[in-house]
């Protein structure tokens, strides 16, 4: 990308605009430089199959336009992460459709799986599950070793998950919620999976974890994805959910779950992660100088 170039480009010409943007580029740079020399020193070197530099082959070198450039040269020779061991078989990458060879033909990867249940009676069974409430459940519904995974919540073990979803007390903060799932679909590539979309709304209405007294908003939330696992004796091994699709839809700030729901009737949680995403200062130096550098070149 134009970013990534900024940072392995060529140096600037001779003329004097191009000059002090190098030297401002030089700044910015430096830190990058200290990175990877401290990493040389530690000795905590690369992981077999990364290719790199033997620390003798990076030389000092003085600050200019093009040094910058060779220091940053070395510094992604080191870090280059170490590239993914291919699959251990044909079938392990897919089975891909004849006229589509960058899709997988699901029906034909389905059909060589060796789980006990069937796609179709897995999809039954998440769609029975997710429209009962937490009462219904029953006790053997979720494993022993259960799990809950949110974006930046979990895992969460069964009786914590539990514990958790009953301190929030979504059901009575918002009597009329509806999940509105669909897309529901079992994974070909692992065949104990079942994922689907939620476009939840509900109105809130009472009071919400304990402590908030309802608002009457309306809470449409971002579509999301959201998935069930099971063992072979059909109970759920794992929760999924709050994966946000687009974070332009609803009126939660983009969040999902139940940061999302607070959010959006005035209680947002008092940490980042609760609010909605806002770009970093070094984010926005990062674009700012993509941005000087496409200028530059447009100049040249």
């Amino acid at each position: 990308s134009d970013h990534t170039n900024l940072m392995l480009g060529q140096p600037a010409t001779g003329r004097v605009a191009g000059h002090v943007a190098s030297r401002t580029l030089l700044l910015f740079l430096s830190t990058f430089q200290v990175a990877a020399h401290a990493t040389l020193r530690s000795g905590h070197l690369p992981r077999a199959g990364t290719r790199h530099r033997h620390p003798a082959n990076i030389r000092p070198v003085t600050p200019s336009a093009s040094s910058s450039c060779a220091r940053l040269r070395a510094f992604a020779d080191v870090t280059t992460p170490p590239a993914q061991a291919p699959p251990s078989s044909q079938e392990d990458r897919g089975i891909f459709e004849a006229d589509y060879p960058q899709v997988v033909d699901e029906a034909a990867m389905l059909r060589k799986s060796e789980f006990p249940i069937q796609p179709e009676e897995l999809i039954m069974r998440t769609k029975d599950f997710m429209n009962k409430k937490l009462k219904d459940w029953g006790s053997s519904a979720l494993s022993d070793d259960f799990q809950f995974i949110a974006p930046v919540v979990g895992p969460l073990s069964k009786d914590a998950f539990i514990q958790a979803i009953t301190g929030f007390a979504v059901e009575v903060a918002f009597p009329d919620n509806n999940g509105r799932y669909y897309n529901f679909g079992v994974d070909p590539f692992e065949p104990d999976r079942v994922w689907f979309t939620s476009r939840g709304i509900g109105t809130n209405t009472g009071v919400f974890g304990g402590m908030f007294p309802p608002t009457g908003k309306v809470v449409e939330s971002p579509p999301q994805a959201m998935s069930l696992k099971f063992n072979e004796q059909g109970q759920i091994t794992q929760l999924t959910v709050g994966y946000v699709m687009d974070r332009m839809i609803g009126n939660t700030g983009g969040l999902g779950g139940i940061f999302g729901l607070l959010y959006a009737i005035g209680r947002p949680l008092p940490f980042p992660e609760g609010k909605p995403w806002k770009m970093s200062t070094r984010y926005k130096l990062f674009n700012l100088f993509g941005r000087l550098r496409q200028k530059f070149q447009k100049k040249n």
